[in-house]
């Protein structure tokens, strides 16, 4: 490998993701930018990354581009990927010729990334990164698809880049169907390329276990001194970014903590991310949640959600299941996951005691908001009847 070796970054024009109001290449993963993920890992396989735009071809809806000269991995701007699934796939493109990434069946990095839409049952999940001698080569982006035509048209070998242990497993009783629990992907090789919320939801979670797999278990001093740590406050095995706040009796445990956040007295954040400028309100408890910059987050039992960018969340909204004994359904598809929230989009708000079933998608910029008439003001007769009328009746989606 020399100094000159190119990581050519293929810019795809992905759309924007819905709920999000952005293209994934915008959203953040673990804490970091999908271009951020692929930039640390080309300086840390010495590669110079080269932008390349792929131009309109005569065939419709077809776009084409040439590689540089030089390049020796080719990604498209929406993969997650990292510097040891870099390394990988470069070790075995030097003896194999131009080969591309695939995550392997069965896995928890496999599960986060093949529901939804992929259409694969059991066989290995190709993303759109290549490596080998790939200059000059062409690439061709076909109906979302990015493909590359090797010499002789001859297709590049598929690579499974996966850690088949790799794996948090976290105890859900009462929820979900038995042994109740929830896996996620913890690995030394991440890879993914988000299409849908509950992608960005599950690839989020596990850059966010990727990255603490090498973090102190607990903050050192000098590390809490340099931050404004109140001393009552508890972190364990976390990032926490520039000039953050964490107020009293807090608690931060297996998360990120962006730039400029704000976690107010007696909250508890574990196993999630904060992006920059986010604040938490006063008990506010979130448990793998990723919140996007700019949000204000209040709520005192939130699980296994997304939101965009600043949304403002109340402490009564909740997410409701069926029940015990079934997984969520998302967009009519299980998820399989037996708990989860939703994905809220860029700039709702969501007021007190709004409800809503798990799975569900909030469009960017919703408002929604209980009627205070709703509520139960006391325990009487018709109150009782009436409780007893909805719990016994399906409620709506919100």
């Amino acid at each position: 490998m020399s100094g000159h070796d190119v990581l050519a970054r293929i810019r795809c024009r992905s759309p924007v993701m819905a709920p999000f109001d952005e293209p994934a290449t915008e959203l953040y993963f673990g804490g970091l930018t999908l271009g951020a993920w692929t930039e640390a890992a080309a300086a840390a396989c010495g590669l110079r990354v080269v932008d390349v735009d792929l131009a309109v071809t005569a065939a419709v809806g077809e776009r084409a581009g040439l590689l540089p000269t030089g390049t020796v991995v080719a990604v498209a701007d929406n993969v997650l990927v990292n510097a040891a699934s870099l390394r990988r796939m470069m070790h075995v493109a030097r003896e194999r010729g131009p080969v591309q990434a695939a995550i392997g069946p069965g896995t928890p990095l496999w599960s986060a990334s093949a529901r939804l839409g992929h259409g694969v049952v059991d066989a290995p999940l190709p993303v759109a990164l290549w490596a080998g001698p790939l200059g000059g080569r062409v690439l061709v982006s076909r109906l979302d698809r990015l493909e590359l035509a090797t010499a002789e048209g001859a297709p590049a070998g598929v690579v499974v880049v996966a850690d088949e242990a790799g794996a948090v497993v976290v105890d859900t009783r009462p929820h979900g169907v038995a042994p109740h629990q929830l896996t996620l992907a913890s690995v030394e090789h991440l890879l993914g390329q988000p299409r849908h919320w509950l992608h960005v939801l599950d690839l989020s979670l596990a850059a966010l276990l990727t990255r603490l797999r090498d973090i102190p278990l607990k903050v050192s001093p000098q590390r809490r001194r340099r931050q404004n740590v109140h001393p009552t406050a508890r972190i364990e095995r976390s990032i926490i970014g520039a000039n953050v706040t964490i107020e009293a009796h807090a608690s931060v445990t297996d998360s990120v903590i962006g730039d400029d956040v704000i976690v107010a007295d007696h909250s508890v954040i574990h196993t999630s991310v904060i992006g920059d400028r986010c604040r938490t309100l006063v008990d506010t408890h979130l448990r793998r949640v990723v919140a996007m910059p700019g949000s204000t987050l209040s709520n005192l039992d939130m699980q296994d959600a997304i939101f965009g960018r600043e949304v403002f969340l109340t402490t009564g909204v909740a997410f409701f299941h069926d029940g015990p004994g079934k997984n969520v359904e998302v967009d009519g598809v299980d998820s399989g996951r037996s708990v989860l929230g939703g994905a809220i989009g860029r700039r709702a708000v969501l007021g007190s005691r709004a409800l809503f079933r798990c799975g569900l998608a909030l469009p960017a910029g919703a408002l929604v908001v209980a009627r205070p008439e709703e509520a139960v003001g006391k325990l009487d007769d018709a109150s009782l009847a009436r409780a007893a009328m909805r719990l016994g009746n399906r409620a709506d989606d919100v």
